[in-house]
């Protein structure tokens, strides 16, 4: 008769597993990890993540249920694009009910999921954040962002309600960390217990104006700000001495019409995909280190004074930049008063572009001769990577006006993406090439998938960059495919917001037809989106 396991008052998941302690020598082949002590199979299964954990119940009967040693121990549940990607949302909130019910009543750092619920789900959703709340759970992330959507609207058309953030997150002061997407706040809400928050993430929520007023009065801790697409913002200011921002993310905030900055910690800047503002004052940003300044807006609706943006941030020392900015500065360059802008701290700039012509080679190279950039090190340049690029150069005499006098004295690394090897590509490395004096190396990383040591493309690029003249003898030039972006240097801002528009598992529609006419919502099954 099998010897019995004891029952362990202590640990109540000792007895799970009914295996002899003593186990006999094992044969050349056999399992020698399963007879190990539940002890030990506990400690190796919570040094995994949970997900890795659950797979181990597959491996025998010893092992069914070994992984809840890992889910009781954790402080940190993340339910994300894994967990979710093979369950129907009915699957998705069984599955994470029973989680939660075998986590107990331990605390939790860390919460987070990634859910596509209809309003039938809404008090699941409930009842999960009233359960971290009361765990004094210090990091909240919901995201319910994935869905149906149309391309020229950006407006959802899955059917589905947003979600209303239920008074339980406003009642625990624990949370440090929140983020939210596709949801709803509900006003007024209470923010006194908020004052721990030092972060604070906003996506496609309600957000108003006096919402985010009361959200910096009262939550006087905070040092990073994200806000993406919050359509009901219209005038925003981050004004006070007693602000510890120090960090500031607006993307695709269509509707703001008027900025106020003024934010004596803050260190980084993010504005995207909108247009920068008539009434926009920038007051006390002299700490400001890094920004990040792309817009979505053609040329005609840009903002007139934009080079007054540019000699605000003229002291910040990395710089990303897109195609629309570059071409304002150049519409600008007209007015002799507002330049030369000299960038004077400025030593990493990356400039990330959406197309590649003429005017577009144009306007770098005017950038450089009316924002010098003096002690500039270290340049990135993001190709298009689907764009028609544009080969004819007869117009370069002009493309290359006024440029003899530009000179990068300190210019020593260059990595440009996304390379095709067209004529105007190459005419933008033959340009530093001949400008940078002390340029060390220049990485090109090609955007096709079959370069190789020996494949054509790559020896014909490589013949016409070898006779280009350089006015550096120290500089190398490595090409590299796609997939070997190993160079160990990469830009401070790895983003690009226009890329990362839409979440994995968001459908997105280009054609006014399959919404239907008026924009209508498309019919989907409730049970499986």
């Amino acid at each position: 008769m099998p010897k019995r396991t004891k029952y362990n008052q202590s640990n109540p998941f000792s007895s799970i597993c009914s295996t002899e302690r003593e186990a006999p020598l094992m044969g050349r082949g056999e399992d020698r990890i399963s007879v190990l002590p539940n002890e030990i199979l506990q400690s190796i299964l919570c040094l995994l993540p949970l997900k890795y954990a659950i797979r181990t119940s597959t491996l025998s009967k010893r092992w069914t249920q070994l992984w809840q040693f890992n889910l009781i121990s954790s402080n940190s549940l993340q339910f994300g694009e894994d967990f979710s990607c093979n369950q129907s949302p009915k699957q998705f909130a069984a599955t994470l009910d029973r989680y939660l019910q075998i986590h107990g009543n331990r605390n939790l750092d860390k919460f987070g999921i990634l859910f596509s619920p209809f309003d039938i789900f809404f008090p699941n959703l409930e009842k999960w954040v009233a359960t971290v709340i009361a765990k004094g759970v210090k990091e909240l992330e919901i995201d319910l962002s994935q869905g149906v959507l149309l391309s020229f609207t950006q407006a959802y058309v899955d059917g589905r309600k947003p979600f209303v953030i239920p008074n339980a997150l406003f009642n625990g002061n624990s949370l440090t960390h929140l983020s939210l997407a596709r949801c709803n706040l509900s006003d007024p809400f209470d923010l006194s217990n908020f004052v721990g928050l030092s972060s604070l993430c906003l996506d496609e929520v309600n957000l108003t104006d006096e919402m985010l007023t009361n959200i910096l009065e009262h939550c006087v801790s905070l040092e990073n700000i994200f806000l993406k697409r919050c359509e009901y913002l219209n005038v925003v200011k981050f004004v006070g001495d007693k602000l510890k921002l120090q960090k500031l993310v607006m993307v695709d905030c269509t509707s703001v019409y008027d900025m106020e900055i003024s934010a004596p910690k803050l260190e980084s800047f993010v504005c995207h995909g909108f247009t920068f503002f008539p009434a926009h004052v920038f007051g006390n940003v002299s700490k400001v280190n890094d920004i990040y300044l792309c817009s979505s807006v053609s040329e005609e609706q840009f903002d007139e004074d934009f080079f007054r943006i540019l000699s605000d941030f003229s002291h910040v020392s990395v710089l990303t930049i897109c195609s629309s900015c570059l071409m304002r500065i150049v519409e600008e360059e007209y007015n002799e008063d507002d330049f030369p802008v000299e960038l004077h701290n400025l030593q990493e700039l990356q400039l990330v572009l959406d197309s590649i012509s003429k005017e577009d080679i144009y306007c770098i190279f005017s950038f450089f001769r009316l924002c010098p950039s003096p002690f500039l090190e270290i340049l990135f340049i993001q190709l298009p990577s689907n764009m028609y690029e544009q080969s004819d150069i007869s117009d370069s005499v002009t493309a290359e006006k006024n440029t003899q006098d530009i000179v990068f004295r300190n210019l020593r690394w260059i990595k440009i993406t996304n390379f095709g090897g067209s004529p105007l590509e190459l005419k933008l490395v033959k340009f530093f090439l001949e400008k940078a004096t002390v340029l060390e190396s220049i990485y090109i990383l090609m955007n096709q998938c079959d370069i190789s040591n020996d494949s054509l493309p790559l020896r014909i690029i490589q013949g016409q960059l070898s006779v280009i003249p350089k006015a550096s003898k120290d500089a190398h030039i490595v090409i590299r495919g796609p997939l070997d972006d190993d160079c160990g240097v990469n830009p401070t801002h790895t983003i690009y917001y226009h890329q990362e528009k839409y979440r994995k598992g968001t459908t997105v529609y280009h054609d006014y037809g399959i919404a239907g006419f008026g924009g209508e919502s498309i019919p989907l099954n409730r049970e499986f989106l």
